[in-house]
């Protein structure tokens, strides 16, 4: 599995060979890739059915002592193991699981991953940047928490060594900083792009209010706006059940009828969609989740909203079984990963360590496979920002991504729509950037 992930293989090969490895070049003076003549394989007689990679054993994972005299590729992993919240502990000890998982599925002897523990403070994580510097680490990977990332990458942009840390908070990236999260710009982009070529130009917008749901709103504004539609109301609310009811019920008053929304695709004497003339909303995004989203959802109908003609637009959270069976989100859209990628790396890593992943896991797995994948580069090139920020990017353990050279990501994603029955792919996720629209720029 060396050298992961080059789109223009992956997107080839397709699905199947998820995470496999392809040729990594330097990319100065390369030449443009061309589709590979795929060979036909001999007819054979049936055989009992291989697994599709060597089963990871924590104990195989290379040591300093197991390298010899070969010099290794150092590569520091900052993480929160002794962190004060039980649950960052859980999470932090799960990404460096999945960190180990891919240094040894990379299949590169000399990649040697270093894990540290910041004990969760900036102070902590500033510390072990410069310890993992004076180590000879070419590249970390981490922080988790967005302060212990600001303190780390004055360590490393002062010494001229990248760091791809797993904050969403995009003030920090870039200058050598790259962000490998899931931020809610990309989920929002996707699904708005979705809705508005369905037809849909007029839309709601039900928010907490948090700092995660004023970056929701903002992006929310801007996307419907450079795709010609138009927020018709938006109403915000403390993220609790009970402050959630008179929001609920001031947004309502703004609904379409079922006329306006089943007329949404007509055009008018000009050539535009007759919707934009109307006055009530067609959709209504709600990024919320769990608890609360349940609490939420049925204050639509509560308050005459009608749920089976007004689209319901979400985020990557409600990828949950959960929300099935909760009426006033059937027929709900949400952007999320493909399910299908993420399975395939849950169910590796839950066949080592016992137990399912959560969901920050992918992110060190994609980091650690995607540096173990350049180590076998040129030393002084194999980390610079051109490699990193491959514009073909790579898929991942949740599909399709790329880091751009400002340091943030994008990510290929999929539209789902929640029915009755389960969650389903609506509409695929994409295999190559090269088909991406705009919905990628400007973000």
């Amino acid at each position: 599995m060396t050298n992961f992930l080059k789109i223009s293989l992956f997107s080839l090969l397709g699905a199947s060979l998820f995470l496999a490895g392809c040729e990594t070049t330097p990319p100065v003076n390369r030449p443009q890739p061309q589709p590979p003549v795929i060979a036909q394989p001999e007819p054979q007689e049936p055989v009992e059915e291989e697994p599709e990679f060597e089963p990871y054993d924590p104990e195989d994972y290379v040591t300093t002592e197991q390298l010899g005299d070969r010099e290794p590729v150092r590569v520091a992993l900052l993480l929160p193991m002794s962190g004060s919240s039980e649950n960052v502990r859980a999470i932090a000890e799960a990404m460096s699981n999945a960190a180990q998982m891919a240094a040894f599925e990379a299949q590169n002897e000399r990649f040697l991953l270093i894990p540290k523990d910041t004990g969760g403070t900036p102070e902590g994580a500033r510390a072990k940047a410069e310890e993992a510097l004076r180590e000879g680490a070419e590249i970390v990977l981490g922080p988790l928490l967005s302060s212990s990332v600001e303190a780390a990458a004055e360590v490393t942009r002062r010494a001229g060594v990248p760091m791809i840390a797993f904050s969403s908070d995009t003030q920090i990236a870039g200058n050598g900083v790259y962000l490998l999260s899931f931020p809610p710009e990309m989920e929002v982009a996707r699904v708005t792009d979705y809705a508005i070529k369905q037809g849909y130009t007029r839309f709601g917008l039900l928010s907490p209010q948090t700092e995660y749901g004023q970056r929701v709103r903002n992006s929310f504004y801007e996307e419907t706006f450079v795709r010609g539609g138009v927020v018709v109301h938006e109403e915000q609310y403390e993220p609790s059940p009970d402050a959630m009811m008179q929001p609920a019920k001031r947004l309502a008053q703004y609904a379409g009828s079922c006329t306006d929304v089943s007329a949404r695709n007509e055009l008018d004497m000009a050539g535009n969609p007759t919707g934009t003339s109307g006055s009530g909303f067609q959709a209504v995004l709600m990024p919320e989740q769990g608890t609360n989203l349940r609490a939420l959802a049925p204050l639509l109908p509560y308050y005459d909203v009608n749920v089976r003609c007004i689209k319901v637009l979400g985020v990557s959270s409600w990828n949950n079984p959960q929300l099935t069976r909760e009426p006033a989100l059937s027929g709900g859209w949400f952007a999320a990963p493909d399910p299908a990628q993420s399975e395939a790396f849950n169910k590796r890593y839950a066949s080592v360590y016992g137990s399912e992943p959560p969901r920050l896991a992918s992110l060190a797995y994609d980091a650690a496979l995607l540096t173990a994948s350049l180590a076998g580069l040129p030393t002084g090139n194999r980390y610079s920002a051109e490699n990193i920020a491959d514009p073909n990017g790579y898929l991942g353990a949740d599909g399709l991504f790329r880091l751009t050279l400002d340091g943030r990501v994008e990510r290929g994603l999929a539209i789902l729509q929640i029915n009755g029955g389960g969650i389903r792919v609506i509409d695929p996720a994409p295999t190559s950037f090269v088909t991406q629209t705009s919905m990628l720029e400007g973000y």
